[in-house]
């Protein structure tokens, strides 16, 4: 038990990096573009325009349109109640290292459906791409100590507008510039993600998700967990709460 604590110990601090953070979401944008674009003009990631078009076709009885945005918001909704279960205590063991259980099951997802044939009804790739997503954005909440959205960005550019106003007119200059820097490469993250979705998956359709499948394979890599390197950093914390020890 001790183990795993000292390696979620780790595991809980590095996984709030900016740079961790950033790649996320990169890969948020990716997604949103990749689904828009190649698959119906339904998004992966963004409920809140989901919903909004299920509403807007189902009052001009553009059924067939309308429910084509329904299975993506189940699915998302199921993700969510997933990546909440691995956190309970009794799963645990299981789940030793829940965020890299969520971009493993991530990891697989984008790799199988990059080889799905052309002709793939966009219901499957779009419901599976929504239910990894959902994981994602359930798992990876914080960056440096403050909550965030690693798949869409409404709330990410409401905090960096709040860290600007904050730098210019109180008087918490270090926080706000912290806060409006780390929110402000966020959201240049997502655009940018937005950019190269659009691009590639125009371009080379199913198989543009090989470069999201990259970015997520580097957090994997950097979250990869460092028990030694956990329990030195834990020890050093305890040090210095109480220099006693």
């Amino acid at each position: 038990m001790a183990k795993i604590e000292i390696a979620q110990a780790w595991d809980d601090a590095n996984v709030q990096s900016l740079a961790n953070s950033t790649l996320l979401a990169v890969v948020g944008g990716f997604l949103d573009a990749f689904t828009y674009v190649g698959h119906g003009h339904v998004f992966a990631n963004a409920m809140t325009g989901n919903v909004v078009l299920l509403g807007i076709y189902g009052i001009a009885h553009s059924w067939q349109q309308s429910f084509r945005h329904l299975p993506p918001i189940i699915a998302f909704l199921m993700g969510i109640s997933l990546a909440r279960a691995i956190l309970l205590p009794r799963l645990r063991a299981f789940f030793r290292y829940p965020y890299l259980s969520v971009v493993s099951v991530e990891l697989a997802g984008f790799a199988i459906i990059s080889l799905l044939p052309e002709k793939t009804p966009d219901f499957w790739i779009t419901t599976s791409i929504a239910f990894v997503a959902s994981m994602q954005v359930e798992t990876f909440r914080v960056v440096n100590g403050r909550n965030y959205n690693s798949t869409f960005t409404t709330g990410n550019l409401r905090s960096f507008s709040e860290g600007v106003f904050d730098w210019i007119f109180r008087n918490n200059l270090e926080d706000a510039r912290s806060k409006s820097f780390d929110f402000g490469v966020i959201c240049v993250g997502f655009f940018g993600g937005a950019i190269m979705g659009g691009f590639a998956t125009s371009r080379y359709h199913n198989l543009a998700l090989w470069i999201d499948f990259a970015l997520l394979l580097i957090v994997l890599v950097r979250l990869w967990p460092r028990s030694k390197s956990a329990k030195a950093e834990l020890e050093a914390s305890k040090r210095g709460a109480n220099p006693s020890l």
